[in-house]
C-alpha cells in the first residue's frame, strides 16, 4: 500500500510538471503574437507603399485623362471647322455643279442653233473621186423641184462624215449638208417625209442633224422606243430630255431613266394583252406576215438588209412625227 507520504510527494510532482507546460504554452503564444505583430507592421508597411503607388498612379491617370479631354476637345474643335469645311466645299461644288450644267445648256443651245443649218443624208452611194456637193445638189434639186444652180447657191457645205456603223458595217458614210438659210433645211425636210427620194436605185433617207449630247441623252431611253415602236405606241422626243407617249388614249411624260425604267414595266405586264393602238384587222395582217416567212423562207430569194442602229431609227421614226 501506497503511504501518504508517498501520495503527497507525486502530487508536488504532478504540479511541478503542469506549471513547466504552462511557460513553454506563454512563451509559444509570445512569440506567435510577436510574430504577427511583425507581420502586422511588415503589411501595413506594405499597404502604405500600395497607397502611395496606387496615389501616384492616380495622379498619373488623372494628368492622362486630362490630357485626353484636352485632346479630344481640340479633335472636336478640328471637326467643327473640317465640317465648316466641307460645308464651304459642298456649297461651291453645287455653285460649280449649277455653272457647268448653264454651261452644258448654253453649249447645246449654240450647237442646236449652229444644227438648224444642217440635214443628214444617209445612203448614198460613196465612189472614189465624187464630188458630194454635186451630188447633194441635183438630189435636192430634184426634191425642191428647182434648178441645179439655185439648190447649188443655197448650200454652203457638203461633206461626208465616218462613224462607227459606217465602219463596222463597210456601208456608204453619211453626208452632213450645210444650207446658207435655215428655211431651205425646213423645206427639204418637210418635202422629204412627203416624197420618196432615191439615188442609183437606192432608198435616201434625209435627217435631222441633233446636238451630240441630246444624243447621249437618248441612249438611255433605247431600251423603252424599241418596246414602243414593237407595240407601234405613239411617242415623241422631248426637248430636254426622255419622251412622251400615248398609251391607252392617255399622254405619259417620262422624262428620267427610272420612270423609263417604270414604264417598260407595265408594258411588259400586259405583253399579253391586245394592243388597243391596233385594230384587229391590222393583228391579223402582221401574224400572217410572220406565218408567210416561217412557212418556206429557203424557198424565197432574200434580198440583204443592212439594219441602222436604234440610235438611226429613233431619229427617223421622230423625223416621220414631227
Amino acid at each position: 500500500m501506497t503511504t501518504p507520504r508517498a501520495k503527497t510527494e507525486d502530487k508536488r510532482t504532478t504540479a511541478r510538471k503542469g506549471s513547466i507546460s504552462e511557460e513553454v504554452n506563454l512563451k509559444d503564444i509570445l512569440k506567435e503574437l510577436q510574430g504577427i505583430a511583425e507581420n502586422q507592421k511588415t503589411f501595413q508597411d506594405q499597404l502604405t507603399t500600395l497607397k502611395k503607388d496606387l496615389a501616384e498612379e492616380f495622379t498619373e491617370i488623372k494628368k492622362e485623362m486630362k490630357g485626353l479631354q484636352e485632346d479630344i476637345k481640340g479633335m472636336k474643335e478640328d471637326n467643327q471647322k473640317l465640317g465648316k469645311a466641307q460645308g464651304n466645299l459642298k456649297t461651291k461644288l453645287e455653285k460649280l455643279e449649277v455653272k457647268s450644267a448653264k454651261l452644258e445648256e448654253r453649249q447645246e443651245r449654240l450647237e442646236r442653233r449652229e444644227l438648224e443649218f444642217q440635214v443628214r443624208i444617209r445612203n448614198i452611194v460613196e465612189e472614189p473621186g465624187e464630188n458630194v456637193k454635186q451630188i447633194v445638189t441635183q438630189i435636192l434639186a430634184d426634191l425642191l423641184q428647182t434648178q441645179d444652180e439655185e439648190m447649188e447657191e443655197n448650200i454652203e457645205r457638203a461633206f461626208r462624215v465616218t462613224t462607227n456603223f459606217s465602219k463596222k458595217n463597210n456601208v456608204a458614210r453619211d453626208v452632213v449638208v450645210h444650207f446658207e438659210r435655215r428655211k431651205i433645211r425646213e423645206e427639204v425636210l418637210r418635202l422629204s417625209k412627203k416624197n420618196t427620194i432615191r439615188f442609183k436605185g437606192l432608198k435616201v433617207t434625209i435627217l435631222r442633224e441633233y446636238p451630240t449630247s441630246t444624243m447621249q441623252k437618248r441612249r438611255k431611253y433605247l431600251f423603252l422606243t424599241e418596246e414602243l415602236k414593237k407595240r407601234h405606241i405613239r411617242f415623241r422626243w422631248e426637248r430636254r430630255e426622255g419622251i412622251m407617249a400615248t398609251y391607252k388614249q392617255e399622254q405619259h411624260w417620262i422624262t428620267t431613266e427610272d420612270k423609263a425604267k417604270d414604264f417598260y414595266k407595265l408594258l411588259m405586264k400586259e405583253k399579253t394583252k391586245p394592243n388597243p393602238n391596233i385594230s384587229p384587222s391590222e393583228e391579223e395582217l402582221e401574224r400572217d406576215k410572220k406565218r408567210a416567212r416561217a412557212i418556206s423562207p429557203e424557198n424565197h430569194s432574200i434580198k440583204p438588209v443592212v439594219h441602222l442602229p436604234n440610235l438611226i431609227d429613233l431619229e427617223e421614226k421622230e423625223s416621220k412625227e414631227d
